[in-house]
């Protein structure tokens, strides 16, 4: 198939110019995170994902749904090199500081040169909203804080939620080993025990604020607060996808069963438990 830079920036809403600057590339970082859902419907409910450029510019482009690192970073960063970025694709590990080296490869980032490096990344859940510096530091996503840090065995880490926080990926500034990506990828949509086979997800940014579904539950993170909504239907749960991600999931009923009991193991204290 062809893929065209055009449909790409009409599907991110992005009307400005593109130049090779960090203007361009924050302008279409958070464009690319408020217009596309990462979300793993197609891997839930066990529908075939491809491990391309083009199925995933297929995805989010041509077939206006949304997708998750792999396709994500795929499609952003072909589109970067496309407009005259130097980009770079890290095979990441979230989680790493818990899991060790196992966890490599089960994410895909982005590094930019612009004069200087800079980490890019629509598909760490849609948190990160503008490229950030290769420094040590803080940076403001509002609602959401990233800190970066180096780690002592050469990988710099990227916290969600400020220094610290457990939610984490690492990664080195080297070129991604395509083999592990491809590997990991295959795991994560085929065994059980992957969390994106358990756990129905979507997230999107909608200016500063963040909505996370997890399964039937819907966290919107603001400035200083948060709510949260339940769905104790499948058609309450479709109409969220709906209204809130632009998503369809044909065979809900069919997964409602599946997602209420992994809703129990999540959120064992919810104070209603739905049909499931």
């Amino acid at each position: 198939m062809t893929l065209d830079l055009d449909a790409y920036l009409e599907r991110i809403g992005h009307a400005g110019p593109v130049r090779a600057d960090l203007e361009t590339l924050n302008a279409l970082h958070e464009a690319h995170v408020n217009a596309v859902p990462f979300e793993n419907l197609d891997v839930h409910a066990g529908r075939p994902v491809m491990f391309s450029l083009e199925a995933a510019f297929d995805e989010i482009v041509t077939r206006r749904r949304g997708g998750w690192c792999y396709e994500m970073n795929a499609v952003f960063g072909w589109a970067l090199g496309e407009i005259g970025f130097e980009v770079m694709r890290l095979s990441a590990g979230v989680r790493r500081e818990a899991l060790g080296d196992e966890a490599l490869g089960n994410h895909l980032a982005l590094l930019v040169r612009l004069g200087r490096d800079y980490l890019a990344d629509v598909g760490f859940g849609s948190s990160q909203v503008h490229a950030i510096a290769l420094d040590e530091g803080v940076s403001d996503h509002s609602p959401v804080r990233m800190a970066l840090a180096k780690v002592d065995d050469g990988y710099w880490r990227l916290h969600e939620g400020g220094p610290g926080a457990t939610f984490s990926y690492d990664f080195r500034t080297e070129p991604a080993d395509e083999a592990l990506l491809a590997e990991r990828h295959a795991w994560q949509i085929t065994d059980p025990n992957s969390i994106f086979c358990k756990t129905l997800t979507a997230k999107v940014r909608r200016g500063t604020r963040y909505f996370i579904l997890r399964g039937r539950m819907l966290e919107t993170q603001m400035p200083g607060r948060s709510t949260q909504q339940i769905s104790d239907t499948p058609e309450e749960l479709a109409s969220v996808l709906d209204e809130v991600f632009g998503l369809e999931e044909p065979e809900l009923e069919t997964l409602w069963p599946k997602i209420c009991a992994r809703h129990r193991q999540l959120f064992p204290h919810a104070a209603r438990d739905g049909a499931g």
